[in-house]
């Protein structure tokens, strides 16, 4: 979430550390599922699909759905919510049918809730869930942040399925180190079946970035190293989320926001198969956004043969605008460019995916309407958007086809006159058809929304 919009909502909808975390095993056929708010008909073209948050939900900016696509077809999406005060859930549904439904979705996790102790006149905030999924052969996977029991506090967890979902095993702990306090938490499925995870961890006094790899073969994580230290006494961004992939080879590339001499732009680090070290950063550009506070807006990678792509959001020009750069692994010197800039919004939380034939799909959120205009680009805040009238943003998506450097017309997804759409997320199946999810928020709530793009979108549809 950019500063550009937060403390603009002065009311939307009116109006700890208990539990634990439990793995379900059937899909819920109770009434008191939470439930699609609207089911397309098999007859029409998939219109989006809806669900109902909470209204503990609705002022939470930073939490984000996932989707993921396996090899049969199937796709699944995901997303953390406050269920009670006291509760944070993590939600899965999934479809079958290429969109036109999804199934009851089912809570995976229930855990408490995290607060960060208060510094100074900060009294604290609140962790998420923010869930993450992958698909490999007959593997499925689902990691996420939980509130420990004793409400002390998260932890990073990791559940295999081996049956589409429909259970998982025990949930397996991602770092080892004492007093680990890890947030905006990003995952990567490599070779093999290696697993990276990477997250934002200030046990040092600072937001620093950490990262651990359970190798193809292995049964559990190695001990978490640091990617980053950053500068002293000021660490990196530290409400940025990072991202990771792996390469071909196997090196794992973590991204984030690096604070250099005053400016906030991305930095990727690496650690190839067999090293206990990361090398880097390397500077995604260099020096070109200087800003004191951060964005909330974090990196994306994807991998295309022997290049990496990166997508992030800076206000080098004034405005948020959205970029795209590329680099091969044997130098990771970038070229950058604006991934729309046609485009007359702000925008933000580009979010990047390369098909299996070599297409990058990338999503963001724009503004459409006016929007107002910070007086300061300073500051650390945690506020919802201002929502209704002419002002809101609206979910776009673009594809770069394989073999181009530059990405086709941008289009609107679903847009929703005076709705506020953020923190998308994207995926593409083998037959190439592409889902988009979002958060939503409106004067009627907050929603989860998913949708398959028309053929005319880029989607490939059945």
């Amino acid at each position: 979430m950019s500063w550009v919009k937060v403390g603009l909502l002065a009311a939307l909808v009116g109006g700890g550390a208990v539990g634990g975390l439990y793995l379900s095993g059937a899909w819920p056929l109770s009434s008191d599922a939470v439930c699609p708010t609207n089911r397309p008909s098999a007859e029409t073209s998939p219109e989006p699909t809806r669900f109902a948050m909470t209204a503990l939900d609705t002022k939470d900016t930073l939490e984000a759905p996932e989707l993921a696509a396996d090899s049969s077809g199937r796709v699944f999406l995901a997303w953390g919510s406050k269920t009670a005060e006291k509760e944070r859930s993590v939600f899965l549904t999934r479809t079958t049918d290429g969109g036109r439904s999804f199934e009851a979705p089912k809570a995976v996790s229930k855990a408490g809730v995290y607060k960060t102790p208060g510094h100074g006149k900060s009294g604290g905030h609140e962790r998420r869930a923010t869930p993450h999924l992958a698909a490999d052969g007959d593997k499925f996977y689902l990691g996420w942040n939980a509130a420990r029991e004793d409400g002390s506090a998260m932890q990073v967890v990791l559940a295999t399925s081996t049956d589409a979902g429909g259970t998982f095993g025990p949930a397996q702990p991602v770092h080892q180190g004492v007093g680990a306090k890890p947030a905006f938490v990003a995952m990567a499925f490599g070779p093999g079946g290696a697993v990276g995870c990477s997250w934002l961890d200030e046990r040092n006094g600072n937001q620093q970035v950490f990262a651990s790899v359970r190798p193809a073969g292995a049964t559990a994580f190695l001990p978490e190293v640091l990617v980053h230290a950053g500068e002293p006494g000021k660490g990196v961004c530290p409400c940025c989320p990072t991202a990771a992939t792996f390469g071909p080879d196997g090196t794992l590339y973590v991204a984030f926001r690096n604070i250099n001499d005053g400016h906030r732009d991305i930095a990727i680090s690496q650690m190839r198969p067999g090293q206990s070290a990361f090398e880097g950063p390397f500077p995604v550009v260099e020096k070109t956004w200087k800003f004191e506070g951060c964005p909330h807006d974090g990196p994306s990678l994807a991998v295309i043969g022997d290049t990496l792509h990166v997508g992030w959001m800076d206000a080098r020009s004034g405005p948020q605008r959205c970029y795209h750069a590329h680099a091969k692994f044997a130098d990771m010197k970038f070229t950058s460019h604006e991934i729309n800039a046609a485009g007359p919004g702000t925008q933000g939380n580009p979010k990047l995916h390369a098909d299996a034939d070599g297409n990058l799909h990338a999503v963001w959120e724009e503004t459409f309407g006016t929007e107002p205009i910070a007086d300061s680009h300073a500051g650390h805040q945690h506020g919802p958007p201002k929502v209704g009238g002419a002002v809101g943003r609206a979910i776009q998506y673009a594809m770069m086809p394989a073999g181009q450097t530059a990405f086709e017309t941008a289009r609107a997804v679903s847009p929703k006159p005076g709705a506020f759409q953020t923190r998308p997320s994207l995926a593409v199946t083998a037959s190439g058809s592409v889902f988009v999810a979002w958060n939503e928020l409106d004067t009627s709530g907050k929603s989860v929304v998913v949708t398959r793009l028309s053929k005319s979108m880029g989607g490939c549809c059945p």
